[in-house]
């Protein structure tokens, strides 16, 4: 990769103001680009609504201060093709850097790539308290440091990693400051996909999860209904409810079948024939050997049978799947098992239109010494994300979060703002674009069920 790529001209959107800067790429996601730059570089141009970057409108992510800590992160919808530079905290000063920077040339703006050796990493004192680490920087090239280069990167060349930004020059510019990396995470984080994703599993749904939980410490056969209107979460709680609460989670059988083909919705057979493939068997299966097929699984492995679209089903084929396929499965596994099986034997039935909850088949929501596996239970009800379920997450996750979230109130406001008021899929993506990862490729790798 040319790292010279990834940087970026910043300038004013002001006629007459001809004060620019450098900045440099450092997230990709959902169509727009983060920069990287100087706080002070943001103010010089004329301030948050006033900047361009290679020529286009960027708008200021998080900032800290030019006087205190002077960095900036800008947020430009496009720029796309410019790939992220990767960032460390820490330096090696037996390796020599490189920073490429912009600089003034006759009436034109030049980038250029300038040497350089790493000086002793210091402290800056801000006035408002704050301790800032920064890399004293020396350039050994026979071009010296200018003005523009102020929000460059500064390159450890043995590892190719950015570990500092140019922020001050010193004397005829063969020497000059750089604001550490590790400073960069006082005013924003670059949040790890697996992190986001653990951090994302522990807001909301409690009323599921608690009757969840409740249902799997006793029992090790059941059939659970999640539903819910259209984005509300269905497959994220599904794959919540087993990564985080079924011993053993993924391992064992997993059989997936979407209902949502036509095929299978209008033809009884059709869905018995592809649940048969499903399990491994051939021809034209009855509903009694895939069931002696899947109770054989269940002896020495979880099993979990997942049935996507349900609501797709007229009424009497999802009832038909119930009484001829779930009733006799989990009633031939209760008679054999014990309820502190090792092995969990469920099924998950998941609506995205939340229809079935109100049909008439015979759901149960209360677990009690009277309840029995073979009636299946319906979970309550997903509804929208709360502010006091956000702002209790944001509060017990805040460590995990970048800074911005730290403006809890403001920040609770704006996510339900953007999501028709707590809609939980619109929630979890917009905290996704927040924390810079992009909801939809992300999704590819977090949903395995």
């Amino acid at each position: 990769m040319k790292l010279e790529n990834s940087v970026v001209l910043v300038t004013s959107q002001v006629p007459g103001n001809h004060y620019f800067g450098t900045g440099f790429v450092i997230r990709r996601s959902s169509g727009a680009v983060y920069i990287l730059t100087c706080a002070h570089v943001v103010k010089d141009v004329g301030g948050e609504s006033h900047i361009y970057v290679d020529g286009m409108s960027a708008t200021v992510a998080t900032s800290g201060e030019p006087e205190g800590l002077d960095l900036a992160v800008l947020k430009v919808e496009g720029l796309w093709q410019k790939p992220p530079l990767k960032l460390r905290c820490s330096g090696d000063r037996s390796h020599t850097i490189e920073t490429i920077g912009f600089q003034k040339f006759d009436s034109y703006r030049q980038r250029r790539s300038l040497s350089g050796k790493l000086g002793n990493q210091v402290a800056l004192h801000a006035h408002s308290g704050d301790r800032i680490q920064a890399w004293d920087l020396q350039i050994t090239d026979n071009h010296p440091l200018k003005p523009g280069y102020s929000g460059s990167p500064v390159i450890d060349t043995g590892s190719e990693t950015v570990i500092g930004v140019v922020s001050h020059l010193q004397g005829q510019g063969e020497f000059g400051l750089a604001i550490s990396i590790e400073a960069l995470n006082q005013i924003w984080r670059v949040v790890d996909s697996e992190q986001l994703y653990r951090t994302l599993m522990k807001l909301g749904y409690r009323q599921q999860v608690r009757q969840f939980t409740q249902l799997i410490r006793k029992h090790a056969i059941a059939a659970l209904l999640i539903y819910g209107d259209p984005g509300y979460g269905q497959k994220w709680l599904l794959n919540r409810l087993v990564n985080q609460h079924l011993p053993h989670n993924l391992t064992g059988k997993v059989v997936k079948v979407d209902l949502s083909r036509r095929v299978r919705r209008s033809d009884v057979s059709a869905l018995w024939r592809e649940l048969a493939r499903r399990v491994g068997l051939k021809g034209q299966p009855v509903p009694e050997e895939i069931i002696q097929r899947v109770y054989r699984w269940w002896e020495t492995q979880n099993v979990l049978l997942i049935f996507h679209n349900v609501d797709f089903l007229p009424q009497a084929s999802f009832q038909g799947l119930l009484q001829d396929f779930w009733l006799p499965l989990a009633s031939q596994a209760r008679e054999l098992k014990t309820p502190a099986s090792d092995y969990k034997l469920l099924m998950f039935l998941i609506d995205y239109q939340g229809r079935v909850g109100d049909w008439n088949a015979p759901f149960v929501e209360k677990i009690d010494s009277r309840w029995s596996p073979q009636f299946p239970v319906r979970s309550p009800r997903l509804e929208e994300f709360s502010d006091n379920e956000l702002l209790d997450w944001i509060t017990d996750e805040s460590d995990e979060l970048p800074p911005e979230f730290k403006n809890e109130e403001e920040i609770v406001e704006q996510i339900l703002k953007n999501s028709d008021d707590g809609i939980p899929e619109l929630v979890l993506q917009e905290i996704c674009e927040r924390c810079g990862c992009d909801w939809y490729e992300e999704l590819e790798r977090w949903l395995k069920l």
